[in-house]
């Protein structure tokens, strides 16, 4: 890369980003006051009403009073793009938005529960255990009963206390947070600095160690100043710190009531959140029961019921025989049909999820950088988009979604060139083209199996013969460990603090693969692409840090680490009982919905 490409980009990408999160890029003396000045809320400790569910409604001035939080919840979200257009991290102008239908009047007896459906089960590895899964549904799902101390509200922009209620940068390595007094768990345990400094260092632990622990490595200690401040210190500066504590392992856990059997989480729930547990085993129902004393205010909907069908076709019935509620990943083609129904309707939101397919780089001939080149030229990412998701995706040039911190937009996507394939793979010594395998899944995300099948067909064009590999999720995981699974394997990333670092360390940095050393992360350690990440990663100055995540992209790019591929568009059926609009997280919270009596 030239020094005026860079300049170039530096210059682009500083204009498109910097007024998105200049606060996360670790400046010194950062107040919570003054982000709570931003959305509307004070500093006050006892000040129930700026947290995370608050829908992304306009601010208010601070001295105006604001909604409870079961109300802010309710409330209509305003996910329209900033009159800016910047494009900037957390505004959607850059992405495709939708006129989604509004609930109708609903028919029948009002429901006594409500019933939430997933198409992934994520409870296998870990049960319920809130802070060692590394996996969207299973943290759309356990967010009902836990919380962190802050949360991104649905602009994923603001970043909104929640178990902390302001936070100030002492120094490079350390933040100060002042915690919300008079907060309990729901079998009354106190919630207090100790709380948090046994939480956050848990997942962290030999001991009790989270899937996604190298994410959060670079925390190195948690000191208890007192009762209701502590301080999180870092190995090194830490510009996301804020963003990472926003969830996922970071939530509050109860020191005395876990004591000396952690796994306790696993088989049972305890948190200060909306919802109670009320009961689950594998392979079951998660049952939840309105907090009637949450600090933030009762949600509206009493009893909820949390629900796994892994088949999309029957997903896709129950919510149109009025038998559930709200369910997640529905067929494209299903749009049209749902909505022309009375008493159901479909909405989409632009998701942060990115499908990919990781390459098994360390074998032939995925060793050569030229043959994954060729596969990314072969796959016809856009044609798949267009014929099998029906338009209902957003193509990205590698494993970063386009409101991601560092997204470069500049990176034009690999177009679909099977001659230009065909040409890579003889200079790399295959002038035959070769054969290999693609190893996939059912029922994650939409369209899944077809979308490999039709990749598939398509890189045959260009003398790339691929094997269709289906297997149950387990298995595949399973066989990735014991390294059964060469070529292309399926893999898809939500990343949930909307950093280019929660992309990069945690499935190509070279910590995580030296944990695992199989297929699950087979990009291997690249000693070259790891510095990059690792000098952005401690990086304070939001340009600098800017530039170096377009070089790691660009090197990313040019290595093709992985068959790249876009953003999902995540598609909802939604029964006209519940009023609720999708969110662009992937979360989907009872304590955002209400009854639409």
């Amino acid at each position: 890369m030239t020094e005026q490409e860079r300049d170039d980009i530096r210059k682009r990408l500083f204009d498109l980003n910097v007024s998105r999160r200049g606060f996360l890029a670790g400046t010194l003396g950062l107040t919570a006051s003054a982000l709570l000045a931003a959305c509307g809320g004070d500093d006050d400790d006892d000040d129930d009403d700026a947290e995370e569910d608050t829908g992304g409604d306009e601010a208010t001035e601070p001295d105006e009073e604001e909604p409870t939080a079961t109300e802010a919840a309710a409330a209509e979200p305003t996910d329209t793009p900033s009159e800016s257009g910047s494009g900037a991290v957390g505004d959607f102008s850059q992405v495709t938005q939708y006129d989604n239908p509004e609930a109708s009047s609903p028919s029948g007896s009002k429901p006594d529960e409500l019933i939430i459906v997933w198409g992934a089960y994520q409870f296998t590895t870990h049960g319920i255990d809130p802070q060692l899964h590394v996996g969207t549904v299973a943290e759309a799902q356990l967010r009902h009963m836990y919380e962190p101390l802050v949360a991104f509200e649905r602009d994923l922009q603001t970043i909104s206390p929640v178990l902390a209620t302001e936070w100030e940068r002492i120094d490079d390595t350390t933040m100060q947070f002042k915690l919300r007094e008079g907060v309990t768990f729901h079998d009354g345990e106190p919630f207090n600095a100790d709380t948090v400094r046994y939480s956050i260092l848990r997942p962290l632990s030999d001991e009790t160690p989270g899937d996604a622990r190298s994410t959060y490595s670079i925390i190195s200690d948690v000191e208890v100043v007192d009762e209701y401040t502590v301080n999180v210190i870092t190995s090194s500066p830490d510009p996301a710190l804020l963003a990472r504590l926003t969830g996922f392992h970071m939530v509050m856990v109860p020191p005395a009531w876990i004591g000396d059997d952690q796994e306790r989480p696993g088989r049972e729930g305890n948190g200060t959140g909306p919802y109670k547990f009320v009961s689950w085993s594998p392979n079951e129902d998660l049952v939840l029961e309105a907090n009637e004393d949450y600090w933030g205010g009762a949600p509206s909907i009493k009893n909820v019921r949390l629900r796994t069908i892994n088949e999309q076709s029957t997903r896709v019935s129950a919510v149109r025989a009025g038998d559930v509620h709200v369910v997640k990943d529905v067929g494209p083609e299903e749009i049209d049909i749902i909505n022309g129904e009375d008493g159901v309707r479909a909405v989409r939101a632009v998701s942060n999820r990115v499908p990919f397919y990781f390459i098994t780089t360390e074998i032939e001939p995925f060793d050569n950088p030229l043959v994954r080149q060729a596969i990314n030229y072969a796959a016809n990412v856009d044609g798949v988009i267009e014929s099998i998701l029906l338009g209902n995706g957003e193509r990205v040039s590698t494993i970063l979604g386009k409101w991601v911190f560092g997204f470069d937009p500049t990176l034009a996507p690999y177009p679909h060139d099977p001659e230009k394939a065909k040409e890579l793979l003889a200079e790399a010594g295959y002038p035959d083209g070769i054969d290999i395998s693609i190893w996939f899944r059912q029922g994650r995300y939409p369209k899944d199996k077809e979308v490999a099948e039709a990749m598939a067909s398509e890189m045959a064009k260009a003398n790339i013969r691929c094997t269709p590999e289906l297997r149950e999720a387990a298995v595949l995981t399973e066989m990735q460990r014991a390294n059964e699974t060469p070529g292309l394997v399926f893999a898809s990333w939500g990343n949930w603090f909307f950093d280019a670092d929660n992309s990069f360390i945690p499935l190509f940095g070279c910590e995580q693969y030296h944990e695992r050393e199989d297929w699950t992360r087979p990009y291997g350690c690249n000693e070259d692409f790891e510095e990059i990440i690792q000098a952005a990663r401690v990086e304070l100055d939001v340009e600098k840090r800017l530039e170096l995540y377009a070089e790691a992209q660009k090197y990313f790019y040019d290595d093709a680490g992985a068959l790249f591929m876009y953003q999902l568009v995540d598609i909802f059926g939604v029964n006209d009982w519940v009023k609720w609009e999708p969110r662009h997280d992937e979360m989907m919270w009872a304590h955002e919905m209400e009854w639409n009596e």
